[in-house]
């Protein structure tokens, strides 16, 4: 089974190419990925444990669609987008209901932290803490710096788009990222404050 099937996020990709390239390209481009995420694997078992490991799906995908004559950049890009649309709407759903937003933004400093934090694989500065704005540049990311060691970091540009989407679905929690270390900033400046007006 091609583990790309499997993944959470990149399993609606297949439907999206099909739509895009059509059913014999699409499908031809899926299997050139499965073949190179399973040669990335058995080249490198550990990788599969990486921090970065969500990563990997991307570059193998990105190297099939390059390789195949397609703009592989772009096609990721798009379904980041899309995907980050369809979960800011999701998080917009919960934090409407009453109090979420609020427990969300009391506890802001330790769900930054799960996320993103060194346990996961991340560089970072705190600038700022709550209760008026958190801040915090993210020095370097896992994804991206697993992307980079193998010469596809642009094929992480669509993780960073769908997190600058989803971001932006949370009622009462402003979210703004200007940088992003996968667009070659220094860093990725998430800016959070709580809004009680923002819908």
């Amino acid at each position: 089974m091609n583990p790309l099937n499997g993944h959470w996020f990149y399993r609606g990709f297949r439907k999206q190419l099909r739509t895009r390239l059509g059913g014999e390209k699409a499908a031809s481009v899926w299997a050139a990925a499965e073949r190179e995420y399973a040669s990335m694997l058995a080249a490198d078992p550990s990788l599969k444990k990486h921090k970065g490991a969500m990563a990997l799906p991307a570059v193998a995908l990105y190297r099939a669609l390059a390789a195949g004559g397609e703009d592989a950049e772009a096609l990721l890009n798009a379904y980041g987008d899309r995907m980050g649309r369809r979960f800011a709407g999701i998080v917009h759903a919960l934090t409407s209901l009453p109090g979420v937003s609020r427990l969300l933004w009391k506890r802001v400093d330790r769900i930054m932290d799960k996320m993103s934090g060194e346990a996961k694989g991340y560089r970072r500065r705190i600038v700022s803490r709550p209760p008026d704005l958190y801040g915090v540049d993210i020095l370097s990311c896992p994804y991206h710096e697993l992307a980079m060691q193998l010469g596809a970091e642009k094929a992480v540009l669509c993780i960073c788009r769908m997190d600058k989407a989803y971001m932006k679905g949370f009622r009462h929690i402003r979210y703004e990222r200007t940088t992003a270390v996968s667009e070659g900033a220094a860093h990725c400046d998430y800016r959070l404050t709580y809004d009680p007006q923002k819908k």
